[in-house]
């Protein structure tokens, strides 16, 4: 008969065997370059919209994963390799993304919060190898469309500026717009660009007045546009037995519509031999096209990535602060009103209407809905208008008119 002490130990054994292999198991069930974490996000009720709150409950769960992840990757890289740590947080942000998730509990806090505790699997591999996620993130972004404009001269062709207008699309607007389709972007057909009768805008944008190019592109519905030039020429002192050897050149910038500013740029160059001048010409085009697509939408990725899971600048035009002062004073407030403010920057005052860069985790849509009827310091605030990357807000002192009343 066995003696406690040993059946004891037996059971001790049996025990930590079955954690090991539990623990293999687990281990086996993560690929490499995946981490398993618990996240808990919240978000505030606004007019008992409790669906919505959920929703930005969830995104802030996905960040404090991901956050969490990389704050440990980052730290177990710098204790390992001793290396300066980088300084554009964008490229650490740009590393992580979560590849899918399971809510484990879900509640009402209070009458005005909303919290949801999750499992996440946090991914720092590369996004673009992940079909899904890209669909997911696009979705996440507002599914933006894409408008894509390129001026282009092939060999032999004389440069005249109105003969974008005398084609449905160039090459190198096919080849890019087929790219971007490949990757479930919302692409606008460049030839309804072309109907506008506004020329004179339509080259200014695509000569890089980035003001023409946001205003060509709200006129279009599109959130993001993206212009620039392709050139051909034949190579000389390159003896290819009777072939030519017709080389392409491409640039191309990335611009916010709502808000106007560069979000990415790119050039290509690329070669392709052909006995036809012209076919090679429009051959080697096509080859950079697909090579600026593959760069640019890599670069977007990354920024889009980096706003959803950091830090995302959102302009804000406030209309009623008639001074400097009080200015300054919405400033200060708007800092400790709605949920997610990190920095609040000044860059304009004119005519009462004054401009901020605000620094949040979330996007415009979920700043809106934390503003619109908000009371920031001694201003009275209403939600008047709201895009991507930027939100528009009517302001009063308390003791006037409600700014919603006044509209």
């Amino acid at each position: 008969m066995m003696s406690d002490s040993h059946i004891t130990k037996k059971a001790v054994h049996c025990a930590l065997f079955i954690l090991m292999l539990l623990w293999s198991w687990s281990a086996a069930a993560q690929l490499p370059g995946q981490q398993q974490v618990e996240a808990i996000g919240t978000g505030s009720i606004t007019y008992n919209d409790v669906a919505a709150a959920r929703d930005r409950a969830i995104d802030d769960a996905l960040r404090k994963a991901v956050e969490q992840t990389l704050g440990t990757y980052i730290d177990s890289q710098t204790r390992v390799q001793n290396y300066m740590v980088v300084e554009d947080r964008i490229l650490s942000w740009s590393r992580g993304y979560v590849s899918n998730y399971q809510i484990t509990s879900e509640l009402k806090k209070t009458p005005e919060l909303y919290e949801v505790r999750m499992l996440a699997t946090v991914n720092t591999s590369d996004l673009q190898r992940d079909a899904d996620a890209v669909r997911n993130l696009i979705m996440s972004m507002g599914n933006p469309r894409v408008m894509i404009l390129f001026d282009e001269q092939n060999i032999g062709q004389s440069y005249d500026k109105y003969y974008y207008f005398d084609v449905d699309m160039t090459a190198s607007e096919t080849a890019m717009m087929n790219k971007f389709l490949e990757k479930d972007f919302q692409v606008v057909d460049p030839t309804t660009v072309r109907q506008n009768k506004e020329r004179d805008a339509i080259l200014a944008a695509i000569n890089g007045d980035n003001k023409a190019a946001a205003s060509l592109a709200l006129k279009q519905d599109a959130e993001v546009v993206i212009t620039g030039k392709a050139v051909a020429k034949v190579a000389t002192g390159i003896n290819l037995a009777g072939m030519k050897s017709c080389q392409a050149n491409l640039t191309a910038r990335v611009i916010d519509a709502d808000v106007g500013t560069v979000i990415a740029t790119g050039s290509q160059h690329a070669a392709y031999p052909h006995i036809d001048e012209v076919t090679g010409g429009t051959l080697a085009i096509e080859k950079a096209a697909k090579a600026l697509s593959d760069d640019l939408i890599s670069k977007i990725l990354a920024k889009w990535q980096s706003r959803f899971y950091d830090l995302n600048t959102v302009k804000i035009s406030v209309m009623g602060l008639a001074s400097y002062t009080q200015a300054s004073d919405f400033k200060n407030a708007l800092q400790y009103t709605a949920r997610g403010v990190k920095n609040v920057f000044q860059r304009d005052l004119s005519g009462g209407t004054a401009e901020f860069d605000i620094q949040i985790t979330g996007n415009a849509e979920q700043l809106a809905r934390e503003l619109d009827q908000r009371q920031i310091g001694d201003f009275a605030v209403a939600v008047i208008g709201a895009s991507a990357n930027k939100v528009t807000l009517r302001a009063s002192m308390s003791n006037q008119e409600s700014p919603a009343d006044s509209l």
